[in-house]
């Protein structure tokens, strides 16, 4: 799937793009949503309802930074709603409640989504065969399992993997500094 997404083409009402938008940022969102609320089928409503009033005013954005904003707080404040409701009908107390509200674990969470989302992007500019190596990988899969998963030599995934990382960690050095600036790793 082509990655970049055509700010003109959904400002103009298309459909497809709208569906491709979808299709690229809903896992990404996703994962952002579960840091606020713990529910995944809860999350996954909540998303498609910001997508669907997104596409209700998707004429009054002209970047991909205003219109990732726009879902991110969306998304945030949906959450927010959520566990503010869901508590107050338990009668519980919200223990952190004022940590996930602060601008800094929002930003934070945004960072993070961001930076996992540009390496989703680098992985997906790899070879077939290298991306299933490295998906297998981040599922915690051994050299063994992989070789037998994909009906290849141990040594062959090993070489494999010693390219395929050797190619991120060019394409992602920059990445490196900005982790160890921000204090994530």
């Amino acid at each position: 799937m082509e990655l970049k997404i055509s700010i003109a083409k959904l400002q103009s009402g298309n459909e497809l793009e709208f569906k491709r938008l979808y299709q690229l940022y809903f896992p990404h969102f996703l994962s952002f949503a579960l840091h606020y609320v713990k529910d995944e089928e809860v999350c996954r409503d909540l998303i498609q309802d910001v997508f669907i009033a997104y596409w209700e005013k998707h004429e009054h954005f002209s970047d991909i930074v205003s219109l990732k904003v726009y879902l991110y707080r969306s998304i945030r404040n949906k959450c927010l709603n959520e566990l503010r409701v869901s508590h107050a009908n338990n009668h519980e107390r919200l223990d952190g409640f004022q940590e996930i509200m602060s601008g800094d674990f929002l930003e934070e969470n945004i960072i993070r989504e961001e930076l996992a989302l540009i390496v989703r992007q680098k992985i997906a500019d790899l070879n077939p065969q290298a991306q299933k190596i490295v998906r297998f990988s981040i599922q915690g899969k051994t050299n063994r399992e992989i070789a037998d998963l994909l009906s290849i030599s141990i040594n062959t995934v090993k070489t494999h993997k010693k390219n395929i990382y050797s190619i991120l960690r060019l394409q992602l050095r920059d990445l490196q500094m900005l982790l160890q600036l921000l204090k994530i790793i």
